[in-house]
Parts: C-alpha cells; sequence; structure tokens
C-alpha cells in the first residue's frame, strides 16, 4: 500500500508527489491523460513557488527557464480603449522569498523536469490513461478504482493510507466526495493563443490588460521566446467563430503578429471563473489545486495558489507519518488554504469584472475613477496580493505577524554564501535577530527538524542585503519560528524564545527523542 495517491499528474500533483517522495514516503500517481499533455496552460507563477521549487532541489534546471518579470522595462499595466494606462501592478521588483515577484514559463518544460524526477524514484509510480471512478474509505485507507480513459471497462484497484484529489476544475475526486463549491457568479470565455514570435521585439508594457470594450484583451509573456494573447468573447459570439485559427489571426494582427512572421502553437477558449470548494478535507481524502479553487487568470494566481496548496498538504503530511505530529493537524489544512485563496480569487474577479466591461457608461466611470486613482502615488501601484493564512490551531493566530509568508534573503553562514534555505537549511527555521541560541533551545529545534540562524553581532549568519534587518524591524521581533511551508508559526522577543519552541513542539507532539534531520 502506497502511503499517498495522487489522482491528477499535473503540475500540482507532481509537486505533490516529489515533495512527499524526497521526505521519504511512497506515492502512486494516477493520471487521465494517457500521454504527456505537450500544451501551454499556465505561464507564471511567484517569488513563492520559485522557493518552494528551489527547496525541492530544482532551482539550478529551472533557473534558464525563466522568464523573471524584474526591472523597469517589464512593467504590467491595465490600458483603457484610447491605450492610456490606468492601473500599474507593482510586479517588476524583487519579491520576498529571493527571487523575482512574477516568474513567466513554459509549463510543458517544468510539468518534464517534475516527471523525470519522479520517474527516477523506486518511492513512485506514475500511471497515466487511468481516470478515478469510485473510491471508498476505511479506518486506516482509501481503496480506489481507476478506468482506463480509452476503456472505462478496463479497470485496476489501488490503495493508500491517504489520497489527494489534484485532478482539476471539474474534478471527479470532489465529485465522489458530494462537495459543494461557493461561485461567486464571474463567468465570462476567452480565448487564449499561444504564439512563438520568430523575430526579437521589445514589448511595452510587458504585459497589458487592454480594457477596450470593443474587445477586452490580454498580452502577456509564457515563457522564454513566447508570448500568450487573450481575447474575450463578445455577446452574440459564439465559441465555434472564436476558437479558430483564422480568427486567432484576425485578432493578432494589430499586434503585427502574422503568419509571416509567428507560429501560433495552439488556440483554445477557457471559461474565467471564481469558486472554491467548501470543503477541502474530507476523511483521509483531501484536495488541492483547481479540485479546490478556480480564479480568472489576471492577477497570474491560479497555479501559484494549487502549488502552496501542494506545500501546505506535504508537510503536514510528512509530520503525521514520520510520527512528529497527531493525525489532528490536518484539520488545519483547509481553513488555511481556503482562506487565503478566497482573498486572492476575489481580487482577481474584483479585477476580472473590471476588465471585462462593455457597458460605456460603466467604462468611462472606471476609466475616470482609475485615471484619478493614477494621479495619486498612494494608489497608483496595487501590489499583488499576499494575504494571510486562514486561523487555525496550526501557528500563533493571536499573534498579528504569524500567518504571514516569511522572507528569504542572501547570507553568508560559515564559508559558505548564497540564498538562506541552500546555506542554511530547510525546514522548521528560528531566526534570531540578536541571540538567544543555548543547549535547550539547539534541542528543541532538532526535534522539529529544523534550522537556526542567529544574525545578531557576533552570530552565525550574515545578512548581506539587509533583507533580514529590514524584516525584523517590521515585525518588531527578536525571534521568528518560520514552518516548513515558509509562513511565520510565531514571533517572539528574546525571553520568549524558549516558549514559542515550546507552543510548536506541543502543536507537533515533539517533546520526545530527537528526529532526523532530512
Amino acid at each position: 500500500m502506497n502511503d499517498v495517491v495522487i489522482v491528477g499528474a499535473g503540475p500540482v500533483g507532481l509537486l505533490a508527489a516529489l515533495l512527499l517522495e524526497q521526505r521519504g514516503m511512497t506515492v502512486a500517481l494516477y493520471e487521465r491523460w494517457p500521454a504527456f499533455y505537450p500544451r501551454p496552460r499556465a505561464c507564471g507563477v511567484d517569488h513563492e513557488i520559485i522557493r518552494q521549487l528551489q527547496d525541492a532541489g530544482l532551482a539550478a534546471e529551472l533557473e534558464p527557464m525563466l522568464d523573471p518579470v524584474i526591472g523597469p522595462d517589464k512593467a504590467y499595466e491595465f490600458l483603457n480603449g484610447a491605450g492610456e494606462t490606468i492601473l500599474k501592478i507593482d510586479w517588476n521588483r524583487p519579491g520576498a522569498s529571493g527571487w523575482a515577484q512574477m516568474n513567466m514559463f513554459y509549463q510543458p518544460d517544468v510539468e518534464q523536469l517534475l516527471a523525470r524526477r519522479l520517474e527516477a524514484s523506486p518511492r513512485v509510480t506514475i500511471h497515466r490513461g487511468r481516470e478515478l471512478v469510485a473510491l471508498e474509505q476505511h479506518e486506516d485507507h482509501v481503496s480506489l478504482v481507476f478506468g482506463a480513459t480509452d476503456k472505462p471497462e478496463d479497470k485496476i484497484t489501488a490503495q493508500g493510507r491517504y489520497v489527494l484529489g489534484a485532478d482539476g476544475a471539474r474534478s471527479t475526486t470532489r465529485e465522489l466526495l458530494g462537495i459543494s463549491q461557493t461561485d461567486l457568479g464571474f463567468e465570462y470565455d476567452w480565448l487564449v493563443v499561444d504564439v512563438i514570435p520568430n523575430e526579437e521585439r521589445v514589448w511595452k508594457p510587458y504585459v497589458v490588460q487592454h480594457c477596450d470594450p470593443a474587445r477586452p484583451s490580454t498580452l502577456v509573456a509564457s515563457g522564454p521566446g513566447r508570448r500568450r494573447w487573450e481575447f474575450m468573447r463578445l455577446p452574440g459570439e459564439s465559441i465555434e467563430e472564436l476558437n479558430t485559427t483564422a480568427k486567432a489571426w484576425e485578432l493578432l494582427a494589430p499586434w503585427n503578429i502574422t503568419p509571416q512572421n509567428a507560429e501560433v502553437e495552439r488556440h483554445a477558449v477557457y471559461t474565467f471563473r471564481g469558486s472554491w470548494a467548501d470543503q477541502w478535507k474530507q476523511g483521509r481524502v483531501f484536495l488541492a489545486g483547481d479540485a479546490a479553487h478556480l480564479m480568472p487568470p489576471f492577477l497570474g494566481q491560479g497555479l501559484c495558489s494549487g502549488m502552496r496548496d501542494a506545500v501546505a498538504f506535504s508537510w503536514r503530511m510528512e509530520a503525521v507519518l514520520r510520527g512528529q505530529a497527531a493525525e489532528a493537524l490536518f484539520e488545519s489544512y483547509g481553513p488555511e488554504r481556503s482562506v487565503h485563496v478566497q482573498e486572492i480569487i476575489r481580487q482577481a474577479v474584483e479585477m476580472g469584472r473590471l476588465i471585462c466591461m462593455l457597458d460605456p457608461a460603466d467604462v468611462a466611470a472606471r476609466d475616470a475613477s482609475m485615471m484619478e486613482a493614477m494621479r495619486n502615488p498612494a494608489l497608483a501601484l496595487k501590489p499583488p496580493p499576499e494575504p494571510r493564512l486562514g486561523s487555525s490551531d496550526a501557528f500563533l493566530s493571536t499573534d498579528p505577524n504569524a500567518g504571514y509568508l516569511s522572507v528569504q534573503g542572501r547570507v553568508t553562514h560559515g564559508v559558505r554564501e548564497g540564498l538562506f534555505d541552500d546555506i542554511v537549511g530547510k525546514g522548521w527555521q528560528l531566526l534570531l535577530r540578536d541571540g538567544g541560541i543555548d543547549d535547550a533551545v539547539l534541542a528543541a529545534v532538532r526535534r522539529l527538524g529544523g534550522v537556526v540562524a542567529d544574525f545578531g553581532p557576533g552570530g552565525d549568519t550574515v545578512d548581506l542585503d539587509g533583507v533580514y534587518a529590514s524584516w525584523f524591524q517590521r515585525l518588531g521581533a527578536s525571534a521568528v519560528l518560520v514552518r516548513p511551508d515558509f509562513y511565520i508559526f510565531g514571533t517572539a522577543p528574546k525571553a520568549g524564545i524558549k516558549p514559542l519552541l515550546t507552543l510548536a513542539e506541543t502543536l507537533l507532539g515533539t517533546d520526545g527523542a530527537g528526529i532526523t534531520q532530512h
């Protein structure tokens, strides 16, 4: 029996499988597509997700695949029908996790990188061409039945101690569990056209939301050497007439994109929605990715949110299966992730409603309001959403700093220099502003399976770019305890370091013998 069965081998399922495998667990992946799907879908992830992939040991191979959206030439702007800027998104800068705030990529390349790692592991099996048709929960495991995608009567069975349903927007896992969804009532069809230009071109702005009521459209980078256009379906226009190669070329023509200077890699119509599952865990079965939430793509957070789910699931699964924590830890998964992603979905939908406006009076009011805001520097630049996790027992909800994403900067530790996770280590991280390490603190951190970094005078870690100094200052804390998913468990003054660790140990029940680091 496998420790975990994952339904769906898209990027969310693949990342979850890799993180579990690296922590010594056995995983079986089941994917309905008979062969690897070679077409792009998502095209960008933020700094937090790149840190997660760094954590998985993929940074060196991943970096050449990325197009970091950083620098003054890579702005993200909203334009009105006249081509005037009405909003800017603060994307083109360094992110808090040590990578660019936003990074564009070609999804098949990243999926193949993840799949190659998994295929090389004896702890992972990947079954393609298999669709989930039934599941039954037992006291200590889940039984599943999968049919062949092209021959449903050809059935096989599987068992796992736990199941992760990462099987997309039309999730069979969610359907079999009878889990309802909350829908925000946002629903628009858009034609997505992926293009490979045959010539170098400078794109200014680099990312564009063209809020033109004649036809709202989007232009975005989609990985090195690639661009993506998205065009909204207009009232009275059928999906069939919109979703043709001829129509794609017609809509691309105003950008001087023609069959003579570019290749249309694919075109497809997607329905942009905003919704989330009302339950993320039922018994031993969890939901993640599009099975748990959907959002329009205007903030570039759809895949990011799914990858966060994979990390949130994986560190909890490790803690429980290693005996570090009781199964009660799983109960925090849904409340934390759902509240976090709901805020992002609401922002994406709010932005989508502005973009998708067609009524002339509404459009004029929108443009006037947003252009007025542009004159106020405090309102002109909208930051990307980085909300707090939903309240749970897995962090100190009463601490106003806890539940937010931590930072990663460049450090020197001993004779080594680089990004913190690579140099000091991952897992639970205790970061100290001005010392406070003694044998009891070290023993508690070891029991958590974590690392300690002292940034104080004479400490063992040097903050090369001031990232941690400004962070400690902002938090007003001398000690920060960070969970394995890079979210803050809690903060404390110097005198509160040991009580802070005690609270974490109480959560995990690690007051016994030391735990092997990995």
